[in-house]
C-alpha cells in the first residue's frame, strides 16, 4: 500500500509549483513530504484514522499537524510547537483522570493568566508565559485543530466546549517520545494525592 499521506503532500507540492509558489513555501512543502514519507509515522497516522485530505489545508495549519505528529518518531525541539505540546500534555492528564478536556483548559494551557476551576487546575499543564487575548484565541484554535486532525481529541456533542481524549497508538508514541506517563490514575491513588 502506498503512503497516502506522502502522496497527498507531494500532490500539494506539485500543485504549488505549478502555481509559482514562493521558494520559502516550496522548501516547507518539501520538508513536509519528507516527514510524511516516514513509514512508521504513516502507520501511526493510518492507525489513528487521520484523513490524508486534511493535509491540503492552509500551510501553517498543515505544518503544525505534521510537525507535531512527527515528534512521535523523531523528537525535534526545533519543530515542536510549544502551545500544541502544552495542550497535548493537558489532554493526556485529562485522559489519565477520566475528565473531559474543555476549551477553558485548552486556553489555560497556553497562558498562565487564564484560570480554570480549582477542581481541574491540577490537570492543566501551563506554559509559563502570558499571551494576549488574540494570541490565545488563534493559538488555541490552531493547536486544538491539530489535535482534532490527529484524532487525539474528539469534539463532544453532548457537552458544550468539551472534548474526549483518545489514546491512539500515535498519542501513545507521542507520550513515549515526550516521556509523559499515560497510565490511567486509579481513584484510590487520586484521593491519596489530593489528601497529601
Amino acid at each position: 500500500m502506498s503512503n497516502v499521506f506522502a502522496v497527498a503532500m507531494s500532490e500539494r507540492l506539485n500543485s504549488a509549483l505549478l502555481n509559482n509558489c514562493s521558494a520559502s513555501n516550496e522548501k516547507k512543502l518539501k520538508k513536509l513530504v519528507t516527514m510524511l514519507s516516514n513509514e512508521k509515522l504513516a502507520d501511526l497516522l493510518t492507525d489513528a484514522n487521520v484523513d490524508a485530505e486534511r493535509f491540503t489545508r492552509a500551510m501553517y495549519a498543515c505544518e503544525k499537524v505534521v510537525k507535531f505528529a512527527s515528534q512521535a518518531v523523531s523528537l525535534n525541539a526545533k519543530d515542536l510547537n510549544e502551545n500544541t505540546y502544552a495542550i497535548f500534555r493537558t489532554a493526556i492528564n485529562c485522559y489519565r483522570h477520566d475528565v473531559l478536556l474543555t476549551q477553558a483548559m485548552i486556553e489555560a494551557s497556553i497562558s498562565r493568566d487564564v484560570t480554570v476551576d480549582d477542581t481541574v487546575k491540577h490537570l492543566v499543564y501551563v506554559r509559563n508565559l502570558i499571551q494576549t487575548t488574540e494570541t490565545i484565541a488563534a493559538q488555541s484554535q490552531t493547536s486544538k485543530d491539530a489535535l482534532l486532525t490527529l484524532n487525539i481529541i474528539k469534539q463532544r456533542h453532548d457537552v458544550k466546549h468539551a472534548f474526549s481524549v483518545d489514546l491512539t497508538a500515535l498519542a501513545e508514541a507521542l507520550c513515549v517520545s515526550f516521556k509523559i506517563d499515560f497510565a490511567k490514575v486509579e481513584i484510590e491513588d487520586e484521593n491519596e494525592e489530593q489528601a497529601a
